[in-house]
């Protein structure tokens, strides 16, 4: 039950929802208009909604805004998620904490921290009050972020990062998800259609070649770790209470750190994620999958394919891991949005960013 007393306890925040376009959008709005909205008047929130017209627009929106609310809701998924604090964290000023809404057509980052899966109207609904919980009772926690820089040899082009909280995802088996949409016609079967279809194919790049750069996974340390320290600060022309981040660098200091190993790797498909070790610090986890070829083989493990269960044949640990292109490839993608394929470096940021959850 949401406790309404300490609602009225604290003064009216302002709150931006972000409405994507690409899915659904008449279910969207239906859904936030009915089981949302309500729960953010009657909590005492001013709400300004905010549509996004295209693909990358949730970006350049969040980050030209005159002045962060208190709190951004991303009524989306995955990709605008990503959209929305990249555009946070490229301003320079402690960003404003974010809701996850479980409204897109994969909203994997939001669901991760709810007890319920939206397969049916009803768990729909409940996902969307829980999502809301956290922010009525005011509880938050600080979330990593991964960073994406564009590696380039051009030092007169200036590239602005793109930061992410889901994964990575570059070859074969991301490519044939995505074709899944051309065989809308088969329902719940596209992606097997897809992968049946595709099995003998001479178009899809079986293979991407690539040098790995990588630098070993770090506990924190004054090169790499910052702590984020909560110091409220008191806003007299508004009359509420907004909290600033400040950090400082660790003492610590790790001489592996920043050291490189640099290897050549030839895959199907590369997966980087983030994950916490056994020492309880977290790490990108990079697994590479080798063995997939087409024609039977592929068809034998169609069902590993479409459920994303093919076993890498190496897992590679990093606080850091740049990637170059041996060969040209067309895209990979970041929380499920689609990039032109370009030297990248990926970095792991620590408490970047503050969720409701």
């Amino acid at each position: 039950m949401l406790n309404w007393q300490n609602v009225r306890m604290h003064w009216k925040k302002v709150a931006l929802a972000s409405l994507p376009i690409a899915y659904g959008l008449n279910a969207l709005k239906s859904n936030y208009e009915s089981f949302c909205e309500p729960i953010l008047h009657l909590s005492g929130f001013t709400v300004d909604i905010k549509k996004t017209k295209h693909v990358g627009h949730a970006k350049t929106l969040v980050e030209s805004l005159i002045s962060l609310p208190d709190v951004i809701i991303v009524a989306g998924g995955d990709g605008t998620s990503s959209e929305v604090v990249t555009g946070l964290l490229r301003r320079g000023v402690p960003p404003c904490p974010i809701v996850l809404l479980p409204l897109g057509e994969k909203s994997n980052t939001a669901l991760r921290y709810l007890q319920h899966v939206p397969n049916s109207k009803l768990e729909t609904v409940k996902c969307l009050i829980s999502s809301l919980q956290p922010l009525i009772e005011d509880r938050t926690q600080f979330c990593n972020v991964v960073k994406y820089d564009i590696i380039d040899s051009d030092a007169h082009e200036v590239h602005k990062p793109i930061y992410g909280l889901q994964n990575f995802s570059w070859g074969l088996l991301r490519d044939i998800e995505a074709k899944q949409y051309k065989y809308w016609y088969f329902g719940y079967l596209r992606h097997h259609a897809a992968a049946l279809f595709n099995a003998f194919s001479d178009k899809l790049q079986w293979n991407i070649k690539a040098k790995v750069v990588l630098t070993p996974p770090c506990p924190g340390c004054s090169n790499c770790k910052t702590l984020a320290n909560q110091k409220p600060k008191i806003s007299f022309a508004s009359f509420y209470t907004t909290r600033s981040i400040s950090e400082k660098s660790t003492n610590f200091i790790n001489e592996f750190c920043n050291v490189e190993k640099s290897e050549y790797v030839e895959m199907n498909q590369i997966d980087i994620s983030c994950i916490k070790n056994s020492d309880s610090f977290f790490e990108l986890k990079t697994d590479l999958v080798k063995s997939l070829t087409p024609g039977f083989n592929f068809l034998d493990n169609i069902s590993k394919v479409v459920h994303q269960s093919v076993e890498p044949a190496i897992s590679l640990r990093s606080r850091t891991i740049k990637l170059y292109p041996s060969i040209q490839a067309s895209t990979y993608y970041i929380d499920g949005e689609e990039y032109d394929v370009r030297p990248i470096k990926i970095s792991l940021i620590p408490n970047a960013i503050k969720l409701f959850c």
